[in-house]
């Protein structure tokens, strides 16, 4: 009797898990934004911020005696921070819009890869863009001392890193922004205007608070008054706000009090939860 080879059955791949979808996806993004022409900008523009505030800060103590009673850095650290998330959340603005506009979102939509993951893998891409530049300008700090030898320690360059929290909901809104539009220039002029206004809102209440009742006109007083009765509200859902109170602090030295850092990761975890329903909703068409 002829001996017959019992039938084969491929087994089926296995199902990849989430965790290993959004390393898979995340790192494929991080590779390439890490290796372009835009990232050596970045940082290079970094760099030589901190070497003209350093060239500055040096000029100073040869023209006058000053006497420094705060950190030195808190000002340049401010500003590159900021630097960075508004301009990380300018090209998050752009990561789903841009897909959507060249017809590459379909594509990726079609296999088993859900609104979600495509969403927080962008998102943890930026992230690594993030602390990969931070890194940068920490160690140029250490290495250039453009304060001058001596003046800044590991202790000082590490102090940047309480700030971080506070420019992820500028990036989140990036993100959000990139779930609604539907082209990369509706994007960026959305996400800049919606910055601009949040901008002009803070620096508005700012000023009106600081100047005294009897200088001021009627309108002026109903102005503040007004702002002053949204600004709860505004400032609850406005990632501007937390970069003003990461200003204010810098002024006033007053160290990250947790409730504030806390309100930060929450704000940007809404955005982030908010960004697949608002892509689900617009489809992956443009």
């Amino acid at each position: 009797m002829e001996h017959v080879r019992p039938p084969s059955f491929r087994k089926s791949p296995e199902p990849v898990g989430i965790a290993r979808l959004l390393w898979l996806l995340a790192r494929r993004e991080a590779i390439a934004k890490l290796s372009s022409f835009w990232f050596f900008l970045v940082a290079s523009v970094v760099c030589l911020t901190a070497f003209l505030y350093g060239f500055g800060f040096e000029r100073t103590f040869e023209t006058e005696t000053v006497l420094v009673t705060s950190d030195p850095l808190a000002a340049l650290n401010m500003a590159v921070i900021a630097f960075l998330g508004l301009v990380l959340g300018l090209r998050l603005s752009t990561c789903l819009s841009g897909e959507r506009e060249h017809r590459t979102l379909e594509v990726l939509l079609v296999g088993p890869v859900p609104w979600s993951a495509v969403i927080l893998s962008k998102f943890l891409a930026e992230l690594g863009v993030l602390a990969a530049l931070v890194a940068i300008y920490g160690l140029y700090l250490l290495i250039a001392q453009p304060l001058g030898g001596g003046v800044i320690g590991v202790g000082d360059a590490a102090s940047l890193l309480s700030t971080l929290l506070f420019v992820l909901p500028v990036m989140a809104v990036g993100l959000l922004v990139s779930a609604w539009a539907r082209s990369v220039r509706g994007a960026v002029v959305l996400y800049l205007a919606l910055i601009v206004l949040l901008v002009a809102f803070e620096g508005a209440l700012g000023a009106l608070k600081t100047m005294p009742s009897e200088d001021m006109s009627l309108a002026s007083l109903f102005l503040r008054a007004g702002l002053d009765t949204v600004a709860p509200v505004i400032q609850l859902v406005s990632p501007v706000s937390q970069l003003a109170s990461m200003v204010e602090r810098m002024f006033t030295q007053d160290p990250v009090r947790v409730k504030d850092a806390v309100a930060a990761v929450v704000l940007c975890a809404v955005m982030l939860a908010a960004a697949p329903v608002v892509a689900r909703l617009r489809g992956a068409q443009g």
